[in-house]
């Protein structure tokens, strides 16, 4: 495993799903700052079939729970269901109260859980370690 400074981020692909037009242009522009193929979705809808139609796959999709018409845990139901993408790693990214959706997100099978607001400082480093596979279940 790299450690988190040495990880390439020129090789990952992200999907990130979020509604908010402020959220969608911080996660995005971090996303692309730090070298990443960055997606968007911003209703939740047809999530699997963006997933499969990105070129690279994506490595990691970054979820926010509160979406017009679903909820980031529908849409993680359909992304563990799914043969090609049930492995990829799918991060909650919400404002919704920490002490109440950690332990909901952790049982529906979320890999991760991002507090917003996004800290710009801390982003990178909970991102490279997501991406080693240890576990980030912060509030912010």
């Amino acid at each position: 495993m790299l450690s988190p400074h040495e990880f390439d981020f020129k090789n990952i692909s992200a999907l990130a799903v979020e509604d908010d037009a402020g959220g969608m242009a911080i996660i995005g522009v971090m996303l692309r700052y730090l070298g990443i193929k960055a997606y968007i979705n911003t209703n939740g809808q047809g999530v699997v079939e963006m997933a499969h139609a990105m070129k690279p796959a994506p490595n990691i999709i970054m979820l926010d729970l509160n979406l017009p018409n679903t909820t980031g845990y529908e849409i993680l139901k359909l992304i563990r269901a799914d043969e090609k993408l049930k492995a990829v790693m799918v991060i909650a990214v919400t404002a919704q109260d920490a002490d109440t959706e950690i332990p909901r997100c952790k049982e529906a099978g979320f890999d991760g859980f991002i507090g917003k607001p996004i800290s710009r400082s801390r982003f990178p480093r909970q991102l490279r370690r997501i991406l080693n596979r240890e576990a980030v279940w912060e509030t912010y």
